[in-house]
């Protein structure tokens, strides 16, 4: 069973368990947060996190590639049968949390593709003469 963590810097994983919670209520998800007063240190996060997948496979998603949060993942993931996401939003982490296939690295960069695509820039409508129906066309 492949395990599932979310790396952010401040509270944006906290913040991400809550509404995670409405849409995915029954899914275990670590949810990491870096440089929080009230928290351990996110390597200690980590390393408790790492230690207990025993063998097993996981997905980690950092907010930021590169930044420090992300460069953690990666040094304490060395060896192990970890995916590191770096950058992502909520249609991508619902996406690679419900797939039931096997998450390789080549289906992930598929649901990072789609991720991708579910960002649009949406302009606000001209008029409020559009039915409901026209609306949610």
């Amino acid at each position: 069973m492949t395990k599932f963590a979310i790396a952010t810097h401040g509270q944006f994983a906290k913040g991400l368990e809550s509404t995670l919670e409405l849409f995915v209520p029954n899914e275990r998800i670590t949810y990491l947060s870096a440089y929080v007063e009230d928290e351990p240190s996110i390597d200690e996060q980590l390393s408790m996190f790492f230690e207990a997948l025993d063998g097993e496979s996981a997905v980690v998603f950092t907010d930021l590639f590169g930044g420090s949060v992300n460069q953690k993942v990666l040094l304490e993931s060395s060896g192990k049968d970890v995916q590191i996401i770096a950058g992502f939003n909520l249609s991508l982490v619902l996406e690679v949390i419900l797939i039931k296939e096997p998450l390789t690295e080549e289906r992930l960069a598929e649901l990072v593709a789609s991720g991708r695509e579910a960002m649009q820039i949406v302009s606000p409508i001209e008029t409020m003469e559009a039915s409901e129906e026209e609306f949610f066309a």
